[in-house]
């Protein structure tokens, strides 16, 4: 599922402000060698001990046409040009991501910052899936340290999260993509 959006329009726009001043920018993935999946920070301190430059924080912002917009917590490589590259893999090994940059959204390991999530309008489906998404991301983000989630989830939640995403499945194919 190829979550990159497509251009940057006006809601696209209003939802970025909502999290940052930045403009958001599209900039290339190249994958480091190295670089582990969900690891973005660590991922960017190994490439700036083998080639300088720093991290820049900010978000990966994706959008789910007709459903919602959703920013997650990200940093990217900063070469010694400026040039902004993101060295961790994406699902689908997208050739580019939309970061949204945001100087204030410093990576603390102590405290996961969750995805900001948004519907991109106010139907019965894109509702339902938005709350769906807050649902799930709040049952993964009490598992969570630093990046990573740290334990197996409990029973409960685990089957919480299977009725979630079974019904997030359903949503997405209701609105066609």
């Amino acid at each position: 599922m190829n979550t990159l959006p497509k251009s940057i329009t006006p809601e696209l726009l209003s939802f970025c402000r909502s999290i940052s001043l930045e403009r958001p920018v599209y900039i290339r993935s190249k994958r480091s060698s190295d670089a582990q999946m969900s690891a973005c920070f660590d991922n960017v301190a190994r490439k700036i001990t083998r080639a300088g430059g720093t991290i820049a924080y900010g978000w990966a912002v994706w959008h789910i046409p007709g459903l919602y917009f959703e920013a997650e917590h990200h940093g990217v490589w900063r070469k010694r040009n400026g040039e902004l590259i993101d060295v961790s893999p994406q699902l689908g090994d997208v050739s580019k991501i939309l970061f949204l940059p945001d100087a204030a959204a410093v990576y603390d390991p102590t405290q996961f910052r969750s995805n900001v999530i948004a519907s991109v309008s106010d139907t019965p489906i894109a509702t339902e899936f938005v709350a769906l998404a807050k649902a799930r991301n709040a049952i993964l983000d009490r598992y969570r340290t630093g990046e990573h989630i740290s334990v197996m989830l409990s029973a409960a939640d685990q089957s919480m999260l299977d009725t979630i995403t079974r019904r997030l499945n359903e949503l997405w194919n209701l609105a066609g993509n």
